[in-house]
């Protein structure tokens, strides 16, 4: 019996497509003269490109034409192609698609098995600069764009929950050191999808290096995007860390002009610091503690903590005891359960799961990222996820942001210039632009 053998067809396919492919080139670029010449275009020379596809790598010949000073290559622009540029855009965007989900290296297997096509990680690292630069192009196009008043979505209650994510990144020139990837969840509550899982709505994420551009982005998005009225309830939840701090949270709901704002101390943490610091201690003082918080009763947990206070023998026993006994008492009134506070069940704590998607790519094998890296891996994750990294690549304000640009001789940079693109400037046009419609809203 003779067995069929896959990898010799599939040599015959390539073939067979390399030859449709040279045709197709050739015969759009015969197509192509009249049409140039009757634009008063001159054909100067034919030249060889080479440029590696999703369907393979080519090589192949077509015409340059001129005109006074501007040159076009017909074919080159069929083909979406840059000039200089060696890989397709679809194979530019399945190499950074593929980075979110594995090391670079492992991403120089997968397209090589896949495409036949031999590529190697400052690729890769290009693949995701382009991001970087689609990132801030795609910021900038949101400054020229015209403010169309779209219908804002009506909800009673939107959740807020920040946290940050650490990961080990350095600038360059500076040792290796540890980020804070400052992480944000907005949604308007959860729908039960299946007897295990739940699904947020209207869930929006927000991830940079800068904590306050992070906040501002945030603000901006639920004033754009919802309908605040007087019942609107604004629920925050966060560990209380620098950052994001029950004070971080009333400024937004301050700066949205929004009248009910309830703040949690997330409860996962607040169990985890219970249970860490009575463990050394007995189990039926964190019964008790833990009791006190569920009951909210100050008086109780009062009580575990003078109990705790005799049995203590040593110094540091002592610093540590006044130091989670000052956190414990300080944040109590945000540990308040959401049915002492009139509210029925709410959706919180699921900062944690969220944040998987970053840790599981950027904090395995003990990885290292450049600062710039750090911070465009983690909004192309968000993307992912979002289902919107495709068009990032291809979406319709690529035409549009090329057509401004074209329009009045700007490029990014020139626009990155005028804009003092730096994260600090973005907050504070953001906070401005609140500014001024806070007193339109008055």
């Amino acid at each position: 019996m003779i067995s069929f053998d896959e990898r010799k067809i599939k040599e015959e396919l390539f073939i067979q497509n390399s030859k449709e492919f040279h045709r197709f080139v050739e015969c759009y670029d015969n197509q192509m003269v009249p049409v140039m010449k009757a634009k008063g275009y001159t054909c100067i020379h034919s030249m060889e490109r080479t440029v590696a596809f999703t369907f393979g790598e080519f090589t192949f010949r077509r015409r340059r034409w001129k005109k006074g000073d501007k040159w076009v290559v017909p074919v080159d622009e069929k083909l979406g192609l840059q000039k200089n540029v060696r890989f397709s855009l679809t194979l530019m965007y399945q190499i950074a698609r593929l980075a979110t989900m594995m090391p670079y290296d492992k991403v120089l297997q997968v397209i090589e098995m896949t495409y036949h096509i031999t590529i190697t990680k400052p690729t890769v690292v290009k693949a995701v600069k382009l991001c970087e630069t689609l990132l801030e192009e795609r910021k900038a196009h949101r400054f020229f764009e015209e403010e169309l008043q779209s219908e804002k979505k009506k909800a009673n209650i939107i959740y807020i929950e920040g946290d940050g994510v650490m990961v080990k990144a350095r600038k360059q020139g500076d040792d290796n050191r540890r980020f804070d990837l400052s992480h944000f969840i907005v949604h308007t509550g959860s729908l039960k999808v299946s007897q295990q899982r739940s699904k947020l709505i209207d869930k929006k994420e927000f991830v940079s290096m800068n904590n306050r551009l992070a906040r501002s982005q945030v603000i901006d998005y639920l004033y754009n995007t919802f309908e605040i009225t007087e019942e609107t309830i604004l629920i925050t939840n966060s560990d209380g860390g620098h950052g994001y701090t029950p004070y971080v949270f009333k400024e937004i709901a301050k700066a949205l002009n929004i009248k009910r704002h309830e703040h949690f101390w997330d409860a996962y943490h607040v169990n985890q610091l219970v249970k860490t610091y009575f463990k050394p201690y007995s189990q039926q003082l964190i019964e008790e503690a833990l009791q006190a918080i569920y009951q909210h009763s100050k008086s109780q947990l009062q009580s575990v903590f003078d109990t705790t206070e005799s049995i203590l023998t040593t110094t540091e026993e002592e610093v540590a005891f006044e130091n989670t006994k000052q956190r414990i008492l300080q944040n109590f009134r945000y540990t308040k359960p959401a049915s002492l506070r009139g509210l029925q069940k709410v959706s919180l704590g699921v900062m944690e799961t969220q944040h998987r998607k970053i840790t599981y790519r950027m904090k395995r094998r003990g990885m290292y990222w450049s600062d710039w890296g750090a911070e465009t891996m983690s909004q192309m994750i968000l993307l992912v996820y979002e289902g919107r990294l495709k068009e990032l690549f291809f979406g319709d304000w690529r035409q549009e942001y090329k057509k401004i640009t074209d329009l009045d001789h700007l490029t990014a940079a020139t626009i990155r210039q005028q804009m003092n693109h730096t994260e600090e400037k973005d907050y504070q046009l953001n906070t401005l632009k609140r500014g001024k419609r806070q007193k339109f809203y008055k």
